[in-house]
């Protein structure tokens, strides 16, 4: 009997181990101008990005790797500026002017929040797509990682430097931000102090909140 179980523990153990093999041998999965992919489709039914048929409000095609604004919505990532976050470089966050449109910015969200595929066939991509069902509303969680210099002294020198990081999550009616989400992690640095905070999310420059399609 002991032998036995021995012997199936053997078994069990070199499967493990050839799966663990098999999953880190797996090659990075990379679209067609060398951009990683970190999230792929498993909606084989629903419309992609390099299909040509998703745009953005303005009408344009959206395409795979980063865009001129900083987005790469294939790999759920923004890479960019407050100025870019907006999909408009006019200067400006929202038409809101000041020193932080131009920190660097950088987001990363969850397949629910934004996935990059169009399964209700609307053109975009969509919000809230969980089990293949489209709610409209992102959903999931966003993080926000953005870093900047201003003038602490008023002295027209740009002589302080912050960073901050935030974790936002949907938590439904009644969240303390926007509504239905909520700030769930925080860290800030700044030495001087002074409070710099500015949250974003992606979308297409839909709306402030850039949490639902019109």
């Amino acid at each position: 009997m002991k032998k036995k179980f021995l012997i199936f523990m053997l078994v069990i153990c070199a499967l493990l181990i050839s799966t663990s093999t098999a999953l880190a041998a797996k090659p990075v999965q990379t679209d067609s101008n060398g951009n990683e992919t970190a999230w792929e489709n498993s909606y084989t039914a629903c419309a992609t990005i390099q299909g040509g048929t998703i745009t953005d409000s303005a009408g344009n095609p959206l395409s795979t790797g980063f865009d001129q604004y900083g987005y790469n919505y294939q790999a759920h990532l923004f890479n960019g500026t407050y100025d870019g976050s907006d999909r408009n470089l006019d200067g400006t966050y929202w038409g809101d002017t000041g020193d932080y449109v131009d920190d660097n910015l950088i987001m990363k969200w969850s397949d629910e929040w934004l996935a990059n595929v169009d399964c209700n066939d609307d053109g975009k991509l969509d919000r809230g797509l969980v089990g293949g069902v489209v709610g409209g509303i992102s959903l999931g969680w966003l993080t926000n990682q953005n870093e900047g210099w201003y003038d602490s002294d008023d002295d027209g020198s740009q002589d302080a430097h912050y960073t901050y990081f935030s974790k936002i999550v949907w938590v439904g009616p009644g969240g303390s931000l926007w509504g239905q989400y909520a700030t769930i992690l925080e860290n800030y640095l700044d030495p001087s102090g002074m409070t710099h905070f500015h949250e974003a999310a992606p979308g297409f420059g839909l709306n402030d909140h850039w949490t639902t399609t019109p």
